[in-house]
């Protein structure tokens, strides 16, 4: 018997998500050792994963987020190892892009206001009046 897409999915996640961290920490370290290979070995884990992660989301939004993050990071990643200054300005144009989209993906959605206003006004407004109302036509 096959299992759903959803948990197949959801197994594979637990499992692509730390590869991906670690991928991406390994990156950075050899980056900053200045060793070129075992870089773009783990840049291309890192990408790999992270495109899987993304296919795999169901928060498309921040994952995009952070695939941005790690497309920024490669460039940025290749542009210092070979000194390629276009490659730098792509990197600072895709920062630019994620953080756009991480700053539209915290803005809370009208599905999630609609109830935050609802219980606003029971707090701030009417309700407290009312419960005060029925407890002053209790007493004696």
């Amino acid at each position: 018997m096959t299992e759903p897409f959803l948990v197949r999915a959801k197994r594979g996640r637990k499992l692509v998500d730390p590869v991906n961290s670690v991928a991406w920490f390994a990156m950075d370290g050899f980056w900053l050792a200045q060793l070129p290979v075992p870089a773009y070995v783990a840049l291309v884990v890192t990408l790999s994963t992270g495109g899987l992660l993304f296919l795999w989301s169901r928060r498309r939004d921040e994952d995009l987020a952070l695939n941005s993050w790690m497309w920024m990071n490669a460039f940025w990643m290749v542009s210092d190892l070979n000194e390629y200054e276009a490659l730098r300005k792509a990197a600072l144009a895709v920062g630019c892009v994620g953080g756009l989209i991480l700053a539209i993906s915290l803005r809370p959605s009208n599905r999630r206001r609609k109830p935050l206003r609802h219980f606003r006004r029971i707090r701030l407004g009417g309700g407290i009046r009312r419960r005060r109302a029925r407890w002053r036509r209790k007493r004696p």
